[in-house]
């Protein structure tokens, strides 16, 4: 027990030479001093940049999975311009070609929300697809906006998470090309999270989408009530029949009624009414995985399976469809980036045509290319 004091005390004189060695050395050079303990500060700032530089370097999730969208939303303030096309091609037979594009202006009013409007134009090419009219044309579709809310973000928690709304405004039937009046809303659960910060994400969206839609025009119903391709006289309007002259100022009714008793009923335009509004939504999840494969260029894979149904609330199931293809990301400059996609339907089932896949509901492939601007 008296070593411990002695061994203390012995270390205190040890050690008060050079306490005033050093306090007379910081005394008489105080800027080598300085120089020397702002060494350490600047080794100890320079791993934080370092920290700062890599956080930097980390990704906006939004365009990195493909048609999956990650989580990430705009800062506030901020603002981005984008173009993007979605291409669906191939049905069982024919030619099959509908190109939807969309320009739009994001903004971010506030912390965590991002508020996207849009115009969207579309382009068809559709040849001897059974069902279908032939068309090729290219016309107004629609306007959309986009509205992200992120509920977590994915740093500092372990994954993000956001609520995406679509609500649409169309001319134009996306799949057909048919004109009419539209409504849609798509809703999506994102959620993304870093498998290996910087350079290993997964991304999951949870999807329901609902449409209504109104082609223009009108349905032309008989007297006895079937529907006509194409237009008669009205019904009402009928000219008299045979060879019946009639003197001046000589009541015609009663003799265009007994004119017309004997010959036969022909068709005709009894009724027109609205064409019938068309409703019908779809539930689907998709999930991809982002590896950075060069510095800002991320290489990835995504798989989809998607649910057609009539009805606003998934009522009748139509079809359903699996999604699989590889997606690309890349920054090319602060401001500047690219993101493409291509899907193929390599699963489905559809509920008129017997197959492997659906091609009633959806299309055989499907590509996306988005280039956009932050500033």
């Amino acid at each position: 027990m008296r070593l411990i004091p002695a061994c203390v005390s012995l270390a205190l004189l040890l050690a008060a030479p050079g306490v005033a060695h050093a306090r007379d050395h910081a005394h008489r050079a105080p800027n080598q001093a300085s120089a020397q303990a702002s060494s350490v500060p600047r080794n100890s700032q320079s791993g934080t940049n370092s920290d700062k530089e890599k956080g930097e370097q980390d990704p906006d999730t939004e365009d990195i999975f493909g048609f999956t969208v990650g989580t990430d939303v705009l800062e506030k303030g901020r603002s981005e311009v984008s173009g993007e096309v979605v291409s669906s091609l191939g049905k069982r037979l024919g030619h099959y070609q509908a190109d939807a594009f969309k320009s739009t202006f994001t903004f971010s009013p506030i912390e965590g929300l991002s508020i996207e409007p849009g115009l969207i134009g579309n382009h068809f090419a559709i040849r001897n697809v059974p069902d279908l009219d032939n068309r090729s044309f290219t016309g107004l579709g629609g306007l959309s906006a986009d509205l992200k809310w992120q509920v977590l973000k994915r740093d500092p928690s372990p994954f993000g998470l956001t609520l995406l709304a679509q609500p649409q405004m169309g001319f134009l039937e996306e799949d057909t090309g048919v004109r009419g009046r539209g409504q849609g809303l798509e809703t999506r659960l994102l959620l993304d999270t870093a498998l290996i910060p910087n350079t290993f994400y997964a991304g999951f969206n949870a999807i329901y989408e609902m449409d209504r839609f109104r082609p223009r025009g009108v349905r032309l119903f008989s007297r006895e009530g079937e529907e006509l391709d194409a237009p008669l006289a009205p019904c009402g309007l009928r000219p008299l029949k045979g060879n019946v002259a009639l003197a001046e100022g000589e009541s015609t009714g009663t003799d265009r009624e007994a004119a017309n008793a004997d010959e036969p009923k022909e068709s005709c335009t009894a009724l027109a009414r609205r064409k019938s509004t068309q409703r019908s939504s779809r539930l689907g999840f998709s999930g991809a995985l982002a590896f950075q494969a060069f510095p800002n260029v991320f290489l990835g894979a995504e798989v989809r399976y998607l649910r057609a149904y009539e009805g606003l609330a998934l009522q009748h199931f139509r079809g359903e469809a699996v999604f699989v293809g590889p997606t690309l990301y890349a920054k090319l400059s602060e401001q500047l980036g690219i993101a493409a996609t291509f899907s193929t339907q390599v699963a489905g089932h559809s509920v008129n045509t017997p197959g492997r896949i659906d091609l009633d509901n959806f299309s055989h492939n499907q590509a996306r290319l988005k280039i956009f601007y932050e500033f």
